[in-house]
């Protein structure tokens, strides 16, 4: 089944610069949760039902050079991790969250370097 769980704001759409000229609603489906539980059992159970907070409160976001997908990026100060929750354009023009896992500092420094992340 197919939800909505946040929507590309207008914020990130001007920071991102983006080819969108309104908010777009961004949906999470169970084939979208399987395979995060399939490939990041342990992100998805620690951070999963924060996903909205991260799509609506992100510390960074970025545009992925190579896949194209919105990425939002939370920093959890008290643990210390970055958690990305990755959002991508499906066939038919649906925003659907991908993936979410941890990264490393370094990473997201090297996003943040490269220009590919901006902090929100």
């Amino acid at each position: 089944m197919n939800k909505q769980i946040g929507k590309i704001s207008k914020r990130v759409i001007e920071l991102l610069e983006l080819q969108y000229t309104n908010e777009i609603p961004i949906i999470i489906g169970d084939a979208n949760i399987e395979h995060m539980k399939r490939e990041h059992l342990e992100d998805f159970e620690k951070y999963g039902s924060d996903i909205p907070n991260i799509i609506k409160y992100p510390t960074y976001i970025a545009k992925n050079p190579r896949q194209g997908s919105i990425e939002y990026i939370k920093e959890y100060k008290i643990e210390k991790q970055f958690v990305l929750v990755a959002v991508r354009v499906s066939n038919k023009g649906t925003m659907f969250v991908k993936t979410l896992f941890t990264m490393t500092e370094r990473k997201k420094n090297i996003y943040l370097k490269n220009g590919y992340a901006k902090k929100y």
